[in-house]
Formats: structure tokens, C-alpha cells, sequence
């Protein structure tokens, strides 16, 4: 609760200090060690991340190469020993008799690079974390510093305002006397730590240089170990499958790629079982109904896999008559029995028809009379008491005396607009002041 108040009472001068009401006192060189450890806190947090990035994807590609391996040995041992790939493709021998080497050797590189991955972390990430530590402990002390800052500026410019008031009252003597305790307090405790603070930050600065210096160095010489495993494991690969090395440009690599693949992509593209398969009742339900007549429609789209329902209107028909083109609307699809309406309680068709029934000689019940439409209820009708004497001043006003009982006809939300009434067989408007409801 004492550092919620203490924040509470510093608000109001940093605000006014912010947009320019309040002055704020500023120490140029302890500004100047602030910015470089600002520089410092930016630095050791990109060095943590990078770090994780580079031992992130380091793992990522070593990953990646053996599953790379894995699964072209797969693709070159399709059905082992059922297919003979070497004598269908002696071209190919080179290749199909190393990518299990390959695999073994991606496999061990994946295998080697583990206990590489984790030095990094305990000789680099580790204590870069470490580093990040005693910055927050840092930075907390410079926040202190700026508490105290604010403290030291608000308590002198309010005791320098009270100073240079003329008649001071008796409470502005002791308010005065107060004034002059808080910013003694103030200035011993922000010149202590702001003079800490520009005597160790030089000092941090300088070791935290000693201190990235061997970072640095760990870090190339790692990074070298893993480059030289690659390189290493690479280059046994090659000497033991007798591929050759030599530096060669990417674009002759790319036109030899293109030479050595021939035709195969097309061949594969035409082969049979990668094509849609379409099944024999399929085509001959379509043959069906290609050749059925129009009437027989309704039983092919009964066998499609979007069957139509029975309410659906079938697409207008296209007419042709001499050179124009026109349309005619569709006959409608008959009504299915199901969906046909009930006939009515009474008709004379429906009673003639029915003539094998013994009941059609019986006669029908008379209809029942109309009802009778319910009255409409009357309005109600309100009265006002006139409170004083008017006399008609224009064509349509209604005179009247105080105390005579006005039928009010008509009247607004204000009493101060004009009403309609009705006194004595006459209508007219009257100021609504001169009236009381009743």
C-alpha cells in the first residue's frame, strides 16, 4: 500500500513534467551511460534468440538430411528383391547401390550433432541468460533512480512556488517548514543512488565486454566444429561411393540433371494407374441415359448421385421455328398423390360423384350465420377546469370562465401550447395555462 500511494503522488508531476507544465531536471552524463546500457539490454536479448534460432535450425537441417535419406532409400528399394531396378536401369547402378550409405551417413551426422547442439546451449545460451539477470537487477535500480528523480523535482517546485508566495498565511508557514524537510530527504536519497549509478555503470560496461569477449569466440569455434562434421562426413561419403567433388557450377549441375532424367515424367504421367478409375456401372447407367427418350429421364437422374427431388421443374425446353430461336416454359411435373389437396367439407361436384354412397341423399347442413363484428369501445372523455377567465381573441379560439368543466378534444406534451376543446356545443383552441386536469 506505501509504494500504491507514493506512485499515486508521483503522477501528477510526471504528467504536467511529460507535456511541458512541470520542469524536470536532467543529469547529461548519467543520460549518456543510460543509452549505452539501453544499447547493452538490446544486444544480450538478440544474442538469446539467436542463439536458440541457430541451434533450432542446425537441428532442423540435420533432421531434415536424414529423412531426406530415408525416404530416397525407399524410393530406390521399392519392392526388394521382387524388382530388379539395377538390370532394368544399369545407369542407375552408381546411385542405387549408395543411397543406403547415404542414409547410414545422414543417420550418424544426425547422431553427432546432439552433444555439439547442447555445448552451445550451456557455453552460449546459458550464460547469455545469466548476462540478461544482472541487466533486469540493473534496470530496476534505474528505475529507482527516476522514482527519485521525480520525488526530488516535485517537492522543489513546490517548496520554490510557496517561497515565492508574498502573505503567506500561518499554514502556509508549516506546510513551508515541511516543504523543507521532504526535499531535504528527496535530494540525499536521489544523489546517493544517481551517484552509485554513474560510478558502477562505466565499470559494468566494461566488464560485460570481458565477459561477451569469450561468448564470441565459443561460439565461431562451435560453429566451425559443426561446419567441419559436415564437411568431414561429406567427403568420406564421396571417397567411399567414388563421387566426384570437384567444384562445380549450379547451372551444370541443373543441365546434367535435365540430361540423365530422359522421358521418365512423361512415361509416368501416362501410365494407367494414376489415371481416374471409373467404374462399368457408372458408364453404362451414362450410356442408358444418353440414349433413353425424354420420359425416361426421371429414372436416370434417379440412379446419379444428386437424385432430383419431386418438386424440382425441369429446365425450360429450346424451340427452334425458322431462323429465331425461342424458349417454352416446361409443363409442370405432375402432382404425386401425397402431395395432392384435401377436397373440401361440402361441394356439389364432390356430392354428385359420390352417388354409390348412401349418404350423398342425406341433405347437407346449413352454413353457420356471420358473427356479429364486437362494438367498438367508446373513447373516454376528459374534462379540464378553466383556473381563469378567456375570451376569444381570433376566429376558433373558445371562451370560457374560470371554473367551467371543458371537454378536452385534443392537447400536446406542453402546457404552454395551444389545446382544442369543447364548451356548450362550440369547439375551439385555448392556452393550455389556463386549464387543471381534472
Amino acid at each position: 500500500m506505501k509504494g500504491i500511494g507514493k506512485a499515486l503522488a508521483r503522477t501528477p508531476f510526471a504528467v504536467t513534467s511529460k507535456i511541458g507544465m512541470s520542469k524536470k531536471s536532467v543529469d547529461a552524463e548519467f543520460e549518456d551511460y543510460h543509452r549505452h546500457f539501453t544499447s547493452l539490454e538490446s544486444a544480450a536479448e538478440k544474442l538469446t534468440k539467436d542463439t536458440k534460432a541457430f541451434s533450432d535450425a542446425v537441428a532442423s537441417l540435420f533432421t531434415s538430411g536424414a529423412g531426406f535419406a530415408e525416404h530416397f532409400a525407399v524410393i530406390f528399394q521399392p519392392i526388394q528383391g521382387e524388382y530388379d531396378l539395377i538390370g532394368k536401369h544399369p545407369e542407375a547402378d552408381h546411385t542405387i547401390r549408395n543411397v543406403t550409405k547415404y542414409e547410414n551417413t545422414m543417420q550418424e551426422m544426425q547422431g553427432l550433432i546432439g552433444p555439439e547442439l547442447e555445448l552451445i546451449e550451456s557455453r552460449i545460451g546459458g550464460p547469455a541468460k545469466e548476462f540478461q539477470s544482472v541487466l533486469k537487477l540493473i534496470r530496476k535500480s534505474i528505475t529507482k533512480r527516476e522514482h527519485k528523480l521525480t520525488d526530488y523535482d516535485r517537492f522543489n517546485s513546490s517548496l520554490t512556488k510557496l517561497r515565492d508566495k508574498k502573505d503567506k498565511t500561518l499554514s502556509d508557514e508549516k506546510n513551508l517548514f515541511k516543504l523543507e524537510q521532504d526535499f531535504e530527504i528527496a535530494t540525499n536519497e536521489y544523489e546517493y543512488i544517481n551517484n552509485a549509478l554513474k560510478q558502477d555503470l562505466p565499470r559494468f560496461m566494461m566488464l560485460s565486454t570481458q565477459f561477451i569477449d569469450p561468448l564470441f569466440n565459443s561460439f565461431f569455434y562451435m560453429q566451425l566444429n559443426i561446419f567441419y562434421l559436415i564437411m568431414e562426413k561429406m567427403n568420406s561419403f564421396a571417397d567411399e561411393s567414388k563421387f566426384d567433388i570437384a567444384n562445380v557450377p549450379g547451372g551444370q549441375i541443373a543441365q546434367e540433371y535435365e540430361e540423365k532424367r530422359t522421358d521418365a515424367w512423361s512415361v509416368i504421367e501416362n501410365l494407367g494407374i494414376i489415371k481416374r478409375i471409373v467404374s462399368h456401372s457408372t458408364i453404362f447407367t451414362h450410356e442408358l441415359c444418353s440414349s433413353s427418350s425424354i420420359g425416361a429421364s426421371t429414372t436416370c437422374s434417379a440412379g446419379s448421385s444428386k437424385p432430383r427431388t419431386p418438386s424440382a421443374v425441369p429446365p425450360p425446353s429450346r424451340s427452334v421455328s425458322g431462323s429465331s430461336i425461342g424458349y417454352k416454359k416446361a409443363p409442370p411435373p405432375p402432382t404425386s398423390s401425397s402431395q395432392a389437396a384435401a377436397p373440401p367439407p361440402y361441394s356439389a361436384s364432390y356430392s354428385a360423384n359420390a352417388s354409390t354412397s348412401a349418404a350423398a341423399t342425406k341433405r347437407a347442413p346449413p352454413p353457420p350465420p356471420p358473427l356479429k363484428p364486437k362494438p367498438k369501445p367508446t373513447p373516454q372523455i376528459t374534462y379540464v377546469v378553466a383556473l381563469y377567465d378567456f375570451a376569444a381573441q381570433t376566429d376558433g379560439d373558445l371562451s370560457f370562465n374560470a371554473g367551467d368543466r371543458i371537454e378536452l378534444v385534443e392537447k400536446t406534451q406542453s402546457a404552454e401550447d395551444w389545446w382544442t376543446g369543447r364548451l356548450n356545443g362550440a369547439q375551439g383552441v385555448f392556452p393550455g395555462n389556463y386549464v387543471q386536469e381534472t
